[in-house]
């Protein structure tokens, strides 16, 4: 029996929805347009339109993907939508996420994909899940780690009681911007909450909502967002948690360097490390860490967090699937937090 395609709309059509998928070193797909026109997904979703209000991004996507485009306004309760959508993936700047998700919400479309942050407050992210749950309509956020075979396996492990009990997160999002301050000035937050985001989404789904002891804000000048975010979170079992993200470096890391009573377990960009205790061959009397390889762990050909993300959109819309891995109660946890970082006082 053939499947009936998901009729399916990109809003925003940038560096996300497609212009990462030219480079050349990244795993394929990278970007939901990637996403649609592999053949996985050419075989669940078909693209309908794609939307973008400037007419250059429109002219660029059209020509790249062979695909029908149109130039809206600004203000996106003067667009309308094609009939029968039934997901529409929110891919604009941050600052416009939340008129857009509402705007797609009204106008009936039952299902949304948003890439991350939901929107720039806390405040917004209860506006669409107020209006949403009005609606039943149903809202992913794309943190897409969580869909990641490598951190499924490591949260997997860890609720198993396989990796030991955790102690401590070191946790760092670096970027080689010069002036980072400046740089998200326009989009109404600092790389906190741009790309630390991501880090503050999987110590949540790790472990919960931790609570702030302490932080601290760089800013390049008096007014500006930061250049610099620290704090130190933790959790209610007394996990301790140090999160750094900034720019001013040369090079781009994102880490998550997990330590338990029995392992250490490096999560990162640049691949994962598993270290396990064991007699030391060093020191007489002592332990080290020695590096291993899990025999379970994902292979790297099948691991995808664009196309896992989708899989659950396509099961959730097809009925065979009830739940969603990250709600908006969950990033409005996520804003709360970076709030609570950036209220405090320096």
């Amino acid at each position: 029996m053939k499947r009936s395609k998901i009729k399916t709309i990109l809003i925003g059509l940038g560096r996300i929805c497609s212009g990462l998928e030219s480079d050349p070193f990244r795993k394929k797909p990278c970007t939901h347009m990637g996403v649609l026109q592999s053949e996985w997904g050419k075989d669940r979703f078909e693209l309908v339109l794609g939307l973008d209000t400037k007419e250059e991004k429109c002219q660029e996507f059209q020509s790249l993907w062979k695909a029908e485009t149109k130039q809206v306004s600004p203000d996106p309760s003067k667009s309308e939508f094609p009939k029968n959508i039934q997901l529409a993936v929110i891919s604009t700047p941050s600052a416009f996420h939340e008129d857009w998700a509402k705007h797609c919400i009204r106008s009936g479309i039952p299902n949304l994909l948003i890439e991350k942050p939901v929107a720039l407050t806390k405040a917004g992210a209860k506006r669409i899940h107020t209006l949403a749950k009005k609606h039943k309509t149903r809202v992913w956020i794309n943190h897409e780690r969580r869909y990641h075979p490598s951190y499924q396996y490591v949260k997997d492990q860890l609720i198993k009681g396989n990796l030991g009990n955790l102690k401590s997160i070191r946790a760092s999002v670096f970027t080689s911007a010069k002036n980072p301050g400046f740089a998200f000035s326009k989009l109404g937050g600092g790389p906190l909450l741009h790309d630390g985001t991501h880090a503050v989404d999987l110590i949540h789904w790790f472990l919960g909502k931790p609570k702030l002891v302490d932080a601290k804000l760089e800013r390049p000048k008096k007014g500006s967002v930061e250049s610099r975010a620290v704090a130190w979170l933790q959790t209610k079992t007394g996990v301790e948690i140090f999160l750094d993200v900034s720019g001013g470096r040369d090079y781009f890391q994102f880490e998550l360097d997990l330590h338990t009573d029995t392992h250490r377990i490096i999560c990162s960009n640049d691949g994962f490390q598993f270290y396990l205790s064991e007699t030391s061959k060093l020191y007489k009397g002592f332990r080290s860490l020695v590096p291993y390889e899990p025999k379970q762990f994902p292979k790297p050909e099948t691991s995808n967090a664009f196309l896992g993300i989708y899989e659950e959109i396509s099961q959730v819309i097809a009925g065979k699937k009830q739940t969603l891995e990250g709600t908006l109660s969950d990033n409005i946890e996520i804003l709360d937090l970076i709030e609570s970082i950036y209220r405090r006082k320096q």
